[in-house]
């Protein structure tokens, strides 16, 4: 692997070994530091190329691209699991690279790179972090491109923008306004962005004394008030309001999104009634456990049921929106227990302070629709064309076994929202699983027509009370039946219990590739363990390999950016 490689494998796993953990803490600045550190040995030979210690570290070092370009073929590629490395890696770059060319060449891609202001702040957070004691500030380089971010939106949707995004990170966008000096050319957007930077109104404004040539350019436009600054002021005014028709109107006729309303007022069905036109998919279904919560969703049928199970059950919404069946089974299932928080923590102090939800029953209609919409959502994943080779642990224990990262999921429920997809839109796929005897694989017949509930029945009635699994029997099957695969995908529960030597199939797999003159990969779904249990011989340079543990929407997001080579 050349490190190219690894830094590719960095921004999609967040570590420079073939494993990844579902989890959602911050990242690791060290590894970072660490991961990135050949870019700052180039840079630094580059600067003293009469330093030989330097020089010889730097000849051992292959780009087979800028770090920059990488960064950009990673996000177009929309198979990230989170932008938090590339983010780094953008802030990294600007702090260590020492030529004004290069520094330009981040910064002209920087503005279409960063897509919400979230994203921003912690860009933002990078940089300052990064930065020596003394170079806290924004340079002239940096200060242009955060401008061009503000401008590359128009007049309304910067007021919009400024009104819903909260601060984040330690940043807020007056924060950053007021640092960076930002300053446009636009009239419109001028007068929004003074507003937020300075004294609050418009009014107040005219009454302060300013200086300065920008100023005086920009100050006879403020006379007139225009749409965007009355559009900023009405949407600061909507945040406020008290009554839920006033909010219904606000919504209805101005179309203010979800994120304008006050929060009390979410526990008015109106207003809800108003906003399900207006919402991405994705809200649609986060809906179900606000509304449950708020009791607007009972056991009975009401008109605001049958209007959200309207939204809910478009069709043509759950395939446009893309969304993989484990995002709406993670709803569904939340929906189903009456409960709102995946976190266990957080979920068992809402139950104990809500004990009557927790008694009641979930409304069986809205169920049903989420039912039907899981069964569409399986028709979301995008075909590759590659052959499939996918082996299951099928156990019987597992229908109670819960999975990492997923307290309300259990095995048997991930075998099935991880394969059944895949069956249903490739063309060659070959389910297979272990049994008693490890050398001894059992078709697995799923089929296109099943649907969710089908399937976990099937591979219910197929699963044995005990298996022995062989690792690397997936491999010598495909071998031995002149079988070509492109992809080997192994889910059992519990890696450890099955591999408890660790050891890593990438030696047999490298053989199968030679014999068979293929480029197969090999994905290994760990369920239920928050670890890495495969131990290779070189971690950081082993290809071909790849271990998830837990099951989130991440793991076919991976999967998928694995199988199609995005990173090694």
């Amino acid at each position: 692997m050349d490190t190219t490689d690894v830094i590719l494998r960095y921004l999609y796993l967040g570590t420079t070994q073939p494993y990844y953990i579902y989890k959602s803490k911050s990242l690791d600045v060290g590894l970072g530091r660490l991961v990135l550190e050949p870019i700052k040995i180039l840079v630094q030979a580059a600067k003293n190329p009469d330093d030989l210690e330097l020089r010889a570290k730097a000849e051992k070092i292959s780009l087979r691209e800028e770090p920059v370009d990488t960064i950009v073929r990673a996000i177009n590629s929309g198979s990230l699991p989170r932008r938090d490395e590339c983010l780094f890696t953008l802030a990294y770059l600007i702090r260590t690279y020492t030529k004004p060319e290069e520094k330009n060449r981040v910064y002209r891609v920087l503005p279409n790179l960063i897509a919400v202001g979230k994203e921003l702040f912690q860009f933002v957070q990078f940089y300052q972090i990064l930065a020596e004691p003394k170079e806290t500030g924004f340079g002239n380089g940096m200060r242009k491109a955060l401008t061009k971010w503000y401008d590359r939106h128009t007049a309304d949707e910067l007021a919009k923008l400024l009104v819903t995004d909260r601060g984040a990170y330690g940043w807020t966008h007056r924060d950053i306004l007021r640092q960076a000096h930002v300053q446009l050319a636009d009239t419109a957007k001028t007068q929004v962005l003074l507003i937020v930077k300075g004294p609050g109104t418009l009014e107040k404004f005219r009454k302060t004394e300013y200086t300065g040539k920008y100023v005086d350019a920009v100050y006879g436009a403020l006379e007139v008030e225009s749409e965007a600054l009355t559009m900023f002021n009405q949407m600061k005014k909507f945040k406020a309001l008290d009554t839920a028709d006033k909010a219904c109107n606000g919504i209805t006729e101005q179309q203010y999104p979800f994120e304008l309303v006050p929060v009390p007022l979410l526990r008015s069905a109106a207003v809800w009634e108003s906003l399900f036109p207006r919402l991405p998919y994705r809200d649609i279904l986060r809906a179900a456990v606000l509304l449950q919560d708020f009791r607007l969703l009972k056991e009975n049928d009401s008109p605001l049921s049958v209007a959200y199970g309207n939204v809910l059950n478009r069709m043509t919404s759950v395939r446009e929106s893309r969304l993989h069946p484990i995002v709406i089974y993670r709803l569904m299932r939340l929906f189903e227990e009456r409960q709102r928080y995946h976190n266990a923590v957080k979920e068992a102090i809402h139950t104990s302070n809500n004990l009557t939800l927790k008694n009641s029953k979930a409304n069986p209609t809205v169920l049903k629709q989420f039912y039907a919409v899981l069964n569409e959502s399986m028709l979301n994943y995008e075909r590759t064309g590659l052959r499939f080779l996918v082996t299951l642990d099928l156990r019987s224990k597992q229908s109670k076994k819960r999975v990492f990262g997923n307290r309300l999921m259990s095995c048997q429920a991930a075998y099935i929202l991880l394969t059944l997809p895949i069956v249903k839109r490739e063309p060659h796929v070959t389910v297979l699983s272990f049994t008693e005897k490890p050398e001894e694989l059992k078709k697995v017949n799923l089929s296109r027509e099943m649907d969710f509930f089908k399937a976990c029945d099937h591979i219910q009635n197929a699963a044995v009370k005990k298996t022995n699994v062989k690792l690397t029997r997936p491999i010598e099957y495909a071998e031995e039946n002149k079988m070509p695969v492109d992809v080997f995908i192994t889910i059992v529960d519990s890696l450890i219990r099955v591999n408890p030597k660790r050891r890593s199939p990438v030696v047999q797999l490298n053989a199968y590739n030679k014999a068979m003159k293929q480029k197969a990969r090999f994905v290994i779904v760990n369920l239920s363990r928050h670890n890495r249990d495969l131990e290779h011989d070189d971690m950081n340079s082993t290809s071909g390999v790849l271990e998830l543990a837990g099951c989130a929407e991440d793991a076919p997001k991976l999967i998928d950016a694995y199988v199609k080579r995005h990173f090694t």
